[in-house]
Order: C-alpha cells, then structure tokens, then sequence
C-alpha cells in the first residue's frame, strides 16, 4: 500500500535513471567529499565503517564487473584504520529484473562468492532496484518464493529486508525503499509497516547517534538541476524512480521521536552530494561501478565512502576513488 497523503505521482514524468543521469552535466563533490559532523572524528575513541553501493555485478563478466568489484574489495582492505564492517547499499547484481530463476541465482551467488572470497569484513546489505528479480521478465512465474524480493532474502536469510544494529555507541537502521510496480517498474518508496519500525527504534533509543542507510536518495538536487524536477502550479514533481516519493513521512519520524539521527546513506544516482537539513546529513555516495562500469560517471569516479564516527556523535566522512580503469 502507498502512503496516504497528498503526494502526486504523474506516471508520465517517469524517465529511465539512466536517461536522468546521461543528462546531468553536474558533478558533486568531485573526487572526494569530506564532511564533517559536530566536530572532527578523530581520536582513539572513534571508529571507521565503509558505505560501499551500486556495484551492478554483470552477466558473464560483462565490462569486467568482477574484476572491478575484487579491485574496490581490495582497497577496502587496505584502508588503515581498518574499518569495522561495511555498509552495502544495494544493486548487488544488474540484470536481475530481467532474468529468470536459475540465471538470477547463478548471479547472486556469483556476487556473494567474490564479496566473501575478497573481504573479512563483516557486511550489511541493503536492497536496491536492481536486486529485483524477474520483474521484467514476463515468463516467470509471479507465485514463485523467488520471484521479486524473495531470491535476495533467501541468500542473506533475511526475515524482512529492513532491520537494526548496534554497534560501539551507535545505532544502525537498514531500510527497503524499493516498491516494484506491476508493469516491471519501481518507485521509491518508505511502506508504513517500514514507517512503524523504524519509529518504534528510534523511540526506543532516542540518545543514541544513529545511522539510516538505504538504496534509493531521500533527497537529490540532481533532479533540479538536470530538468528532471518539473513545476506544476506551485508544486515540484519529481519522477519517483529518483528519489523516495514520501520522504517527508520518514523525516516527520525523526522529528516526532526526537531522535539522534545522524545522517541518512543512499546510493542509486551513482553521484557523490551531501545535503544537510535540520542537522541530519543526507549522502548519496557514489557507486563502486562508476558509470556502470563504464568509467567516472559525470565526473564521479567508481568509489567507496569511508565513515569515521565518533562515541561522541562526531563524524567525518571521506570519499574514496580506488583508481579502476574501464
């Protein structure tokens, strides 16, 4: 069910995100972004995690993807100080949505056997657009467990694909802000099961800094500035493959209980922008693949985040290119 409210969704302003990014001339942040938080992270008292996204795993190898994704694995192991774990922030594979079963398994485990064969690091996964399966393919059956979000939940044995942690004075909420639409599309979108956990955790730990990370931006000012935004009367509409069309119910959370949110992770858009509202930083960190696997996109090279926290609340955040050649 979508979120009750005012929000429109014109289904013509619908365009591929491919075709919004090939169209935006921006580049944000460049090669690095360093944001800090209240005061710098550092000191022994702080730790560092990598947010690491969209690393778009192809079908039989296709423009090297597996070699990039070893290749960013590997830089990651080598940062010092060495992170905790990783936050991954979806689109594990690529062609998922128009595979079918057996190809999308042989994909998926592909993937998972290059992360657990070149990282000791413990990792979160969060679902992206892409980690739908056969939703594009009219030949598989709909009824089928694997069908949809089904297949990513069976290999990580995920109940739901929304869940928290905690770690070292920290709080963690991964969310699903993927909802397939019946034609093959997607929008995003916060569900109101989603809207009612992620208030019950952080009313239940109101003191202590946290950390949401999802696939899909909250907020973008990409779609402003390459066309993709248009006004309508008084009103903005954005295209909600973009950015989470009801992203203003999921700040009037944070707001109402109160909590020490942090900032919000996302990937997605392949771009590296960081907006702060109300104290809450919003990153969209690049991707591992670049412009799939295809080079820089638009100036953003393939990339990781590193994130150094701080017991405090503190925080800095470092974008790292690990120079892949397409």
């Amino acid at each position: 069910m979508r979120a009750s409210g005012n929000t429109f969704i014109p289904m013509n302003t619908r365009i591929s995100r491919r075709e919004f990014l090939t169209r935006t001339a921006l580049v944000a942040g460049a090669m690095s972004l360093r944001v800090a938080g209240a005061e710098e992270a550092t000191g022994k008292d702080a730790f560092r995690i990598v947010f690491a996204t969209d690393s778009h795993l192809m079908v039989n190898n296709a423009l090297r993807s597996d070699e990039g994704i070893i290749a960013c694995l590997k830089a990651i192991e080598a940062v010092y100080p060495k992170p905790d774990f990783i936050l991954c922030g979806g689109d594990l594979t690529h062609e998922s949505p128009d595979l079918d079963f057996p190809a999308a398994e042989r994909l998926i485990d592909r993937f998972l056997a290059i992360w657990k064969d070149h990282t000791q690091l413990e990792t979160f996964f969060t679902f992206g657009n892409h980690d739908l399966v056969g939703t594009k393919n009219p030949s598989v059956e709909r009824s089928d467990p694997r069908y949809g979000k089904g297949l990513y939940r069976m290999r990580l044995g995920l109940d739901r694909n929304y869940y928290a942690f905690e770690r070292r004075g920290w709080r963690f909420i991964i969310l699903d802000d993927v909802l397939p639409e019946p034609d093959g599309s997607y929008i995003g979108e916060y569900a109101e099961e989603q809207l009612a956990f992620v208030s019950s955790e952080l009313s239940g730990h109101t003191q202590i800094p946290t950390i949401l990370c999802g696939h899909i931006p909250s907020i973008s000012v990409l779609p402003s500035l390459n066309g993709a935004s248009k006004m309508e009367g008084a009103a903005i509409r954005t295209p909600a493959s973009l950015v989470v069309h009801n992203a203003a119910a999921l700040r009037q959370v944070i707001a109402e209980t109160g909590a020490n949110v942090k900032m919000l992770l996302a990937g997605h858009l392949h771009h590296l922008e960081q907006i702060q509202v109300d104290c809450v930083s919003f990153i969209n960190a690049g991707a591992i693949c670049g412009n799939w696997w295809k080079g820089k996109q638009m100036g953003c090279p393939e990339g990781f985040l590193i994130v150094e926290l701080r017991a405090d609340g503190g925080f800095s955040t470092d974008y790292r290119s690990y120079a892949w050649n397409a």
